[in-house]
């Protein structure tokens, strides 16, 4: 972006690559900057911050090119076909709407709901948040151009489906199994999916996948991983949950699908941090800061993941409560409480 040139939320997807470095890790901008305007950053945080992160990205315009739906659905996973899919969505938006190209495209998607860390339903929601059908668009287009399905292990044992009974299941079947694991993998996505396709592992992860939990009860589990591990990829968990939330309410549609697969993602990511025991959320922490000590603390942040992680935290205590405890994972992110004291 220019020297002086405000952030462009809806330009921004038309001129650089949804991925960068050598990784691809996923472009986080317009993401962090819709979260920063969030948490009430003002126009200068928002544009310093969008000036020293655009440093890292590739420049690449989506040009003109598109596809149609069925080749498009039969290109996913294919990261080559970004460029057509983008524009596919965004023309798909602006005859039909969000909610409806949403509704379309969710069913296809719903099983690679992790792929890439979950960055393809985090920046479709936070295309949602900000009100862009160009960054919803371009969330669209990144999460089908990513797009893993999981291949579920065959079933073994009784088909419990109580979430507590399945996390103890996990955890049992990550103990007994943890030697056969491989989990050294550089990606989130690629240990998740090793332990889907673990043959114990993935048997209790198919009995996951039929469990219709409620999403506050997902919320719960993501945010007792975080306390319980401070663990990257549970930070992931806890944003993608909230991202799969705001993408729910935005369409009109039977959610169960996107849930059973949000679970079963969430316990395979459990298992891929190494099962740590989850504790109780009562009693609730007494001593985290106040939501604006932690979203100042967040504004000032130069990590994505710290600002990000904040708004979801604030976001998800304004829908569920347990506003303590999301005060105190926020907290303990950004460095605000050191050896359990703030």
């Amino acid at each position: 972006m220019a020297a002086n040139a405000p952030f462009d939320i809806e330009t921004h997807a038309l001129k650089f690559a949804p991925a960068y470095g050598e990784h691809d890790f996923a472009d986080h901008l317009p993401m962090t900057v819709t979260a920063l305007r969030e948490l009430g950053a003002d126009a200068g945080r928002v544009n310093s911050f969008a000036k020293l992160y655009a440093k890292r990205l590739r420049r690449k315009k989506a040009g003109k090119a598109t596809i149609d739906g069925p080749l498009l659905s039969a290109r996913a996973g294919d990261p080559t076909v970004y460029p057509a899919a983008l524009n596919y969505f965004r023309d798909a938006i602006a005859h039909e709407g969000r909610a409806q190209v949403l509704g379309a495209h969710l069913p296809e998607l719903t099983d690679s709901i992790a792929t890439a860390a979950f960055h393809g339903v985090i920046r479709v929601a936070y295309g949602l948040i900000a009100g862009s059908d160009v960054e919803t668009a371009a969330g669209l287009a990144y999460w089908h151009s990513q797009a893993s399905p999981v291949k579920f292990a065959r079933s073994i044992g009784a088909a419990n489906t109580d979430p507590e009974t399945l996390l103890a299941d996990i955890a049992s079947a990550y103990a007994k199994n943890r030697r056969t694991l491989k989990l050294d993998q550089t990606t989130i996505s690629d240990r998740i999916a090793e332990v889907f396709a673990h043959p114990r592992l993935g048997a209790v992860l198919t009995r996951a996948a039929a469990a219709d939990v409620p999403f506050e009860q997902i919320a719960a589990v993501a945010l007792r991983m975080y306390l319980a591990s401070e663990d990257f990829t549970a930070l992931h968990c806890l944003t993608g949950v909230h991202a799969t939330r705001v993408i729910a309410e935005h369409v009109v549609m039977d959610d169960a699908a996107l849930r059973k697969a949000l679970w079963s993602s969430l316990c395979a990511a459990y298992a891929s941090i190494g099962a740590p025991p989850l504790e109780p959320l009562a009693p609730p922490p007494t001593h985290a800061p106040d939501w604006h000590v932690i979203s100042s603390a967040a504004q000032s942040s130069q990590d994505e993941h710290d600002v990000k992680f904040a708004y979801s935290c604030q976001e998800e205590a304004r829908h569920y409560g347990r506003d303590a405890s999301y005060r105190y994972a926020a907290a303990k992110r950004l460095g605000l409480i050191v050896n359990g004291a703030a």
